[in-house]
């Protein structure tokens, strides 16, 4: 009986495990190439780690869109389609997609994977392989290079936020300085300096009127003597001839006067060409030009006093207008710390604007060369270093390991059953089963029971149980073949 089924039972696994459809497998291995231009010179935007993106390009692919249109363009699953609904195909290639990252993968360093596809056709799998890693470094290139337009479209809406904001600032601050021009913070060192300049312009204008009232004194002394030795003094013929000054007029009469006076007197007695009328009338001539000249002098120093009085008034004039000028700039420099707070209060809004606006830009920038860099296929990407080959070898089942299982299951149960057939029967065959130490009394020869007959009837009713006990150990090596193998299947798939 344990002959019987070991024999049936590994003949049994061997023609199932061979009667099952063999799987073949296809990989391409993908390079995770760097970026071929230096980071030094041009920053990729794409700051996703290589593993996570592969992870996102993973579900992207293995969405149920893009699954079913790889199902559709190559007839895939064609036997399933009857039976199983379209979310159980996709699912169905899910399994049979493999997605393998190579042993020298870091964080820090990309390296390689592997993408393969399962089936029982090796052509077809090889090509559908081929069609999966094309997805993935298309995906690649796709996700590389939308992040890094919509990493510099919001730059660029950052821009134009930070260049109106930055617009609105800068014309605050216009406007405050055209209000305040010539009190602001940065213009002190010009409001000291022309300070300075009307300071000593006031300097020099108190000089000026000190020199004019100054010249205005002497002048004014001079014209008094000049008054004076013109109209009071006497003449030294006055004081020479004291009768005719007496009979004539006052003793400080003008020489003028007295000369003509007495040339009027000698008219009447000579002639005019008289010697003593010429002489007279020479020095009456002499006198009054120089009575003209005197008069002349009065007048120039008259005009020289009131020039000197208009250039006091001229002067007392500009120092009051340089007055006003020192006020208003000494008033200037006093409002300048309140002018600072409220130019810090404007200005350092206006600033962080500007730096921010100035970063925008560069980053602007950058993030160009960065897109551009991604469009030209630049920047870091897949690359197909293995392509997918036609598998000669099928992957799954292992059918000398099925075999062997089966095998061992079989003897297994082989036996199993008559050591159970022994265990129901609860019998002892002989002492040795006895535990150790007891006494043995006696013993009981076998004997027959009943007739012929009887012996005969037992016997066949026995038969039929010996054969359902057969039978059924082949079942179960059967079963656990089958269960083994259809693990392995599916495990694989």
């Amino acid at each position: 009986m344990v002959l019987v089924a070991l024999i049936s039972g590994s003949v049994a696994s061997f023609v199932i495990v061979h009667e099952l459809p063999a799987i073949y497998r296809s990989e391409a291995l993908i390079l995770v190439d760097s970026q071929k231009i230096p980071e030094r010179y041009v920053s990729s935007t794409v700051s996703t780690d290589v593993q996570d993106r592969l992870a996102g390009i993973s579900q992207e692919i293995l969405s149920t869109t893009r699954l079913q249109k790889v199902i559709d363009n190559f007839g895939l699953y064609r036997e399933e389609r009857k039976r199983l609904v379209p979310e159980e195909i996709v699912e169905l290639m899910r399994k049979d997609i493999s997605i393998k990252l190579e042993k020298g993968w870091t964080r820090e360093r990309p390296g390689a994977f592997r993408v393969g596809y399962q089936g029982r056709n090796p052509t077809l799998v090889t090509e559908v392989a081929s069609q999966l890693a094309n997805l993935f470094i298309e995906e690649n290139l796709q996700t590389r290079e939308r992040q890094a337009e919509g990493t510099a479209d919001f730059i660029d809406s950052q821009l134009n936020e930070a260049k109106k904001t930055l617009n609105e600032l800068e014309a605050r601050v216009r406007k405050y300085k055209l209000a305040h021009n010539g009190d602001l913070p940065q213009q002190e060192n010009a409001l000291s300096a022309s300070l300075g300049r009307l300071q000593l312009q006031l300097q020099g204008n108190q000089d000026a009127i000190n020199r004019a009232q100054q010249n205005k004194v002497m002048l004014q002394g001079t014209l008094d003597i000049t008054e004076a030795a013109l109209g009071g003094l006497p003449n030294s013929r006055t004081s020479a001839r004291p009768s005719e000054a007496g009979t004539n007029g006052n003793a400080s009469q003008r020489d003028s006067e007295y000369l003509q006076s007495q040339y009027d007197a000698l008219s009447k007695r000579y002639e005019p060409t008289y010697p003593r009328m010429v002489a007279l009338q020479r020095e009456i001539e002499k006198q009054k030009m120089a009575e003209e000249t005197q008069r002349a002098r009065v007048e120039d120093l008259r005009r020289q006093i009131a020039l000197s009085e208009r250039e006091i008034q001229q002067r007392n004039s500009e120092r009051e207008g340089i007055l006003r000028g020192i006020a208003q700039y000494q008033a200037r420099i006093e409002q300048l710390p309140v002018r600072e707070q409220e130019m810090a209060e404007l200005t350092r809004d206006y600033e962080m604007s500007k730096d921010n606006y100035k970063s925008l830009l560069d980053k602007k920038l950058a993030a160009g060369m960065a897109t551009n860099m991604e469009r030209r296929q630049q920047g870091e990407r897949f690359t197909m270093l293995d392509p997918p080959r036609l598998p000669e070898k099928p992957v799954s089942p292992k059918r000398p390991l099925l075999t062997a299982i089966g095998c061992a299951l079989s003897l297994a149960l082989a036996l199993a059953l008559p050591i159970a057939g022994e265990v129901k029967n609860n019998a002892l065959l002989g002492e040795w089963e006895l535990p150790p130490g007891l006494n043995v009394l006696g013993r009981v020869p076998f004997m027959e029971l009943g007739s012929r007959e009887f012996q005969e009837t037992d016997a066949r009713s026995r038969r039929p149980k010996w054969k359902w006990a057969l039978v059924s150990s082949l079942v179960l090596s059967i079963l656990a073949t089958c269960a083994a193998g259809f693990y392995l299947y599916w495990g694989h798939r």
